[in-house]
């Protein structure tokens, strides 16, 4: 049996053996003829050079063919303006299959074509002539022709078509691909089969489709004139089963080319993924499902702007859903037609009965334009839908949160300039109209702080405009409504830079301003402010507020003008009750400024009437000190204020820059238990000089609740510190006469003076034997110096406001003597005559002497009595300390 095996091998091999050594002898004998044959028929059919590096009869390895294998193939384009030609076509392989039975007949027809690594680079030029006119037809019949093909199969093939005339590009690869037919000059019927890659298509710089998988079985059949049908065609467009019928045939000088695909029951996913690229990464963060029937058609001339596209779709059953949400829309259905220009730009685009579900309501729309650039536009779309859902679904980024029920109702009529790239402008063009109602809905603007809860409004759509009538919501907690205008509120909507408009009337029955200065509540401990002022919104608002708080501070009957523009807040007018009294004024904060935490100019302008003074005090925390505070003042007061400060986001006053001028009167007040008062008392018991003529105790007990019927004074704040100018108050306790410096960081420097005679009566009674005393206001005058820090007062005598008292003192009795003496004897007047030096000087001629009151200094030298009396015990003391020396006027 082995030895059977054995024979049987031999023989096959010797037959093997012998036949391929056959081969190889019928290869050279035959080499030279049929290369010069074929080869030699084929020159005469070029219009065009082509080079070869080696080429050789082979019967081997297209066995059973023969076939003549040319290496590294390259042929030149016809070009027809005088540029070099490049190349046509490539080849690392042809082989150019002949039948041996043939050859053995000495008849050398090549009737297949074989290729490996084939690029081949056909294209027409803008006057529509073809480079690849390198082959001429045989016009004496097909007897001479050394090509009869039957078939032609390409390995490796690389393929790309471009027509100059339209901005066409094509651009292919196939691993294995084989065209069969009769390929002669009169070529009638032709069958393809494979493998492509569409790498891309390019219509005028623009890319209609690219990297697209392409299964093709084509039929095709060409005429004598030219023309050329695909009449049964299978495509597989990256998934996407479509039945092809092309058509291209001679029209006048050009040919118009016919192409119509369709499919039926196609898979929604697969349809989008075959889309142009633009179109897939407007949606590609979406997935899809469901049926579309689909019909494509170009159409058109080759010459000139070429064939146009057209695309016909009608879905069912659909679903899509937002990869990121996964918000999902299902039982869409529509349909949806799409016209384009030669260009491809869309002309025409119609969306008919579009319907949608989700899982907490639905949306109906539909859409005619006349394409997409200065396209006449109609809409209607309907929305009974989660506003959650729909803005996470559609990616509205303008609303940062949104929550609630949307009942949408709107039509839109117009011209666009361009519906893929829109403008904040192209709204303006539009009419638009309809409704839009919200239902316990949630909103987070851009450029809002705050989060507004409990909306239920409807707006009434005017263009890019909406009016809004009995809005009510909540703002931290806080119960609001809203009447009015809300202007650019689609632009506002839909594009990330477009400012808000806000006209309306607002009101509140309580407001909590500490609340509305912090984040969301539990995201900052309670003090800690932030004042934001949004930039993309502006408002115009006539608001009133009925209760207003701010910590301990509480405003009644709010009213004014609230203006915000580019960060620019401005309340004029403003008025409201507080403290038991009313304000009226206006306030601008500037916070256009950047930077982190930078403080920008506020400005104050307020009049304060009949204001409770312990109140107001208490309301404002007795505005950050504890020098002077509600626990020691009462009464009521009547103040202009003009302030103009830096202030921080923190609300925090940059007191070294804060100039502030007040013009304030107080009536029927009192200042109880002010420490620095008492200090005053403490300090003249320990005075060795001035304790034994001086009631300390009853001192101590009037001013300790000291009471005016009037106080009034322009005070004035810079450079870190109040200044308060001199001053007169006639209290109970005793006339003080004051001025002084009290800085920020609690230093003071008060000089304070009032008359002795006071001192004295301390105790006793205002009256003797003959009725009460009057006070004529003169007497001698004890002045202090307080200076250090509240917290620990020092003081010394004050010889700089002794001396300035008497100068100001001396100044209003010369003016008082001048007008007595102008009243009574007419001296001093404009014009007047004095008598002669030379006058007698008789006994009846008047005689005047001015005496001045001991308090002042006379005009001409005097001489200088000596101390009496208390003005003795008073004498100056050298070596004292500056705290223990007082001084005393007369």
């Amino acid at each position: 049996m082995f030895r059977r095996v054995r024979t049987a091998f031999l023989i096959v091999l010797a037959l093997l053996v012998g036949g391929f050594g056959t081969l190889v002898v019928l290869a050279k004998v035959y080499d030279a003829e049929v290369k010069a044959k074929v080869v030699g028929a084929l020159n005469q059919r070029l219009t065009a050079p082509v080079s070869v590096s080696d080429m050789e009869l082979t019967l081997i390895d297209r066995f059973p063919s023969a076939s003549i294998r040319l290496n590294d193939v390259l042929a030149r384009e016809m070009r027809y303006d005088g540029i070099p030609p490049d190349t046509l076509l490539y080849a690392h392989q042809l082989h150019l299959e002949l039948s041996l039975w043939d050859i053995l007949r000495g008849r050398y027809i090549v009737e297949r074509i074989h290729g490996d690594g084939v690029r081949f680079l056909p294209a027409m030029d803008s006057e529509g002539r073809e480079n690849y006119r390198i082959w001429v037809a045989d016009s004496a019949g097909t007897e001479n022709s050394p090509l009869e093909l039957q078939g032609l199969t390409f390995e490796h093939l690389s393929l790309r078509y471009r027509d100059a005339r339209n901005g066409l590009e094509l651009s292919t690869t196939s691993e294995r691909i084989k065209l069969s037919g009769r390929f002669g000059d009169t070529v009638d019927r032709a069958k393809v089969e494979g493998d492509i890659l569409l790498h891309h298509w390019i219509m005028r710089e623009r890319e209609l489709i690219a990297d697209r998988d392409l299964v093709v079985r084509l039929a095709m059949t060409f005429g004598v004139d030219g023309s050329f049908h695909i009449e049964k065609g299978e495509l597989n467009l990256g998934g996407v089963p479509l039945e092809l019928a092309v058509d291209l045939v001679p029209e006048g000088p050009s040919r118009k080319l016919d192409l119509r695909a369709k499919g039926l029951g196609l898979d929604l996913g697969d349809v989008v993924k075959a889309l142009p690229p633009d179109m897939i990464r407007t949606l590609s963060g979406y997935g899809m499902q469901g049926e579309v029937d689909l019909a494509v058609r170009y159409t058109g001339s080759l010459e000139g702007q070429g064939p146009a596209l057209s695309i016909g779709a009608n879905v069912r059953k659909g679903r899509m859903k937002e990869r990121r949400s996964e918000i999902s829309f299902t039982d869409i259905n529509g349909e949806l037609a799409m016209e384009f220009t030669p260009e491809g730009v869309a002309k025409r685009i119609v969306v008919k009965d579009l319907s949608a579900r989700s899982s907490t309501g639905s949306i109906r729309g539909d859409w005619e334009s006349s394409g997409l650039k200065n396209a006449t536009v109609k809409a209607h779309l309907r929305a009974d839908q989660s506003l959650s859902e729909l803005v996470r679904f559609a990616k509205l980024d303008t609303l940062e949160q949104a929550e609630g029920q949307l009942d949408l109702d709107i039509r839109i009529d117009g011209r666009v300039r361009d519906v893929a790239d829109l403008k904040a402008t192209d709204l303006s063009a539009l009419k638009i109209t309809g409704k839009a109602s919200l239902l316990d809905a949630g909103l987070k603007l851009r450029g809002l702080r705050h989060r507004v809860s409990d909306l239920n409004a409807t707006f009434t759509l005017n263009g890019i405009d909406a009016t809004v009538t009995g809005a009510t919501a909540r703002i931290q907690d806080q119960p609001i409504a809203l009447s009015g205008t809300v202007h650019d509120l689609m632009p506002y909507l839909l594009f990330e830079d477009h400012r808000l408009v806000i006209s309306a009337q607002f009101a509140a029955e309580r407001l909590d301003l500490g609340t509305l200065l912090q984040e969301e509540e539990g995201s900052a401990p309670k003090g800690d402010y932030e004042l934001t002022l949004p930039a993309l919104i502006s408002v115009d608002l006539q608001a009133h507020v009925s209760t207003l708080v701010f910590e301990a501070f509480k405003a009644e009957d709010v009213r004014g003008t609230v203006r915000l523009n580019d960060r620019v807040l401005t309340l004029a007018p403003l008025s409201f009750r507080t403290a038991s009294g009313t304000v009226v004024g206006d306030l601008r904060f500037d916070a256009r400024g950047q930077g982190v935490g930078r403080s920008h100019p506020l400005t104050i302008h307020a009049t304060f009437q009949d204001i409770d003074v312990k109140q107001l005090f208490a309301e404002f925390q007795d505005f950050g000190q504890d020098f002077i505070g509600h626990r020691h003042l009462s009464g009521r007061t009547r103040a202009q204020v003009a302030l103009e400060a830096p202030l921080s986001p923190a609300l925090k006053l940059d007191l070294q820059r804060l100039v502030c001028v007040v013009d304030i009167a107080v009536e029927n007040g009192s200042i109880k238990d002010h420490a620095p008062l008492l200090a005053i008392a403490d300090h003249l018991r320990k005075n060795k000089l001035v304790a034994p003529f001086v009631n300390t105790d009853e001192l101590r007990k009037r001013l300790g609740d000291v009471g005016f019927a009037r106080m009034e004074n322009q005070i004035e704040i810079k450079n870190g510190a109040v200044h308060v100018p001199a001053m007169e108050i006639k209290s109970s306790a005793l006339d003080i006469g004051l001025s002084g410096t009290h800085w920020f960081d609690d230093r003071i420097d008060h000089h304070i003076h009032f008359r002795m005679s006071d001192l004295f009566r301390m105790g006793r009674s205002s009256s003797d034997e003959f009725g009460p005393i009057a006070d004529d206001g003169t007497g001698m005058r004890l002045f202090l110096h307080m200076y250090g820090t509240a917290s620990d007062p020092q003081f010394a005598n004050d010889g700089a406001m002794a001396a300035d008292k008497r100068r100001k003192q001396l100044e209003q009795e010369k003016s008082e003597l001048k007008s007595i003496l102008r009243e009574e004897l007419g001296l001093f007047r404009s014009g007047s005559t004095t008598a002669s030096p030379t006058a007698p000087n008789t006994a009846t001629a008047p005689v005047f002497q001015l005496e001045w009151d001991k308090a002042d200094s006379v005009v001409a030298p005097v001489v200088t009595k000596p101390r009496k009396g208390l003005g003795r015990l008073l004498k100056e003391e050298k070596g004292k300390e500056e705290q223990e020396r007082i001084r005393i006027e007369e």
